[in-house]
């Protein structure tokens, strides 16, 4: 029997599809907290970008032409994409452990109201200049657009990476679905991942799209949490069926 069968599937699909109507409507909340501040604190002009050492000292700084820009922001996109999906495709196919991607998804619940509320409390200038106006943020009176437009790109700095969390989680996500005993084999695909997520790193800090510090925050913290056995219980606790029982048989002793 495939073990993707212990996985609470309406549970489970139900939770990610409320996780990524939250994540829409944040995101927007976000754009629009940006558009706010503008007209109100600054005449209607977008606010100036901090001052990031990596993109000023060491790459072109923002000299680097909009399409330019642009490109490489999608690169983030491909680079992203193609590492959860493809983990996600193994996992299927290989027919691994349910506990993986309710993992994931329990990562999902806690980090992505956290990115959101750091930038509603503290509102910090988008690292791309003249955002509102790149990323067509609307300037109406009427909100209504927050609770359904999709965000290709928000205007506004989440003080994290989204990008860089979900390559983390899913760095992990596929480590684990190499068995212990295959440890050479799980190091190579931990190694593998990291140096994919040094990659889009690259690609966000030279087309100026998030702050450095946002990226190297983000794999600290969601490492940490990642590693935490507490998301173990939550996760299991919430997505797989008998979860509870198998995570207490497991901590019981072993007898030969």
């Amino acid at each position: 029997m495939r073990s993707t069968k212990s996985l609470r599937w309406t549970r489970f699909i139900i939770t990610a599809a409320v996780v990524m109507y939250l994540n829409l409507v944040l995101t927007n909340v976000i754009s629009l907290r940006q558009q706010w501040y503008s007209k109100t604190f600054l005449n209607g002009t977008s606010p100036m970008p901090l001052y990031d050492t990596l993109f000023m000292d060491w790459t072109m700084g923002y000299n680097l032409p909009i399409p330019d820009q642009i490109a490489l922001r999608d690169m983030v996109d491909i680079c992203t994409y193609t590492w959860v999906l493809g983990t996600l495709l193994v996992w299927y196919c290989c027919g691994a452990k349910p506990l993986l991607p309710a993992k994931a998804l329990a990562a999902q619940m806690l980090i992505i109201p956290a990115f959101s509320v750091a930038q509603l409390l503290t509102i910090v200038p988008d690292s791309t200049l003249n955002c509102l106006d790149v990323y067509d943020i609307p300037d109406t009176a009427d909100i209504g657009w927050v609770f359904w437009k999709y965000p290709i790109r928000a205007c506004g700095n989440m003080l994290w990476s989204s990008d860089v969390a979900q390559l983390v989680i899913f760095t992990s996500f596929a480590t684990q679905l190499v068995p212990v005993t295959h440890s050479r084999r799980r190091m190579a695909v931990w190694i593998i991942g990291e140096i994919w997520t040094f990659m889009t790193m690259i690609f966000i800090f030279s087309s100026k799209y998030q702050y450095s510090m946002d990226a190297i925050t983000t794999v600290v913290v969601v490492k940490l949490i990642m590693s935490h056995p507490s998301l173990d219980h939550f996760a299991s606790y919430l997505f797989v069926k008998n979860g509870a029982y198998y995570q207490r048989t497991a901590e019981l002793p072993q007898t030969n």
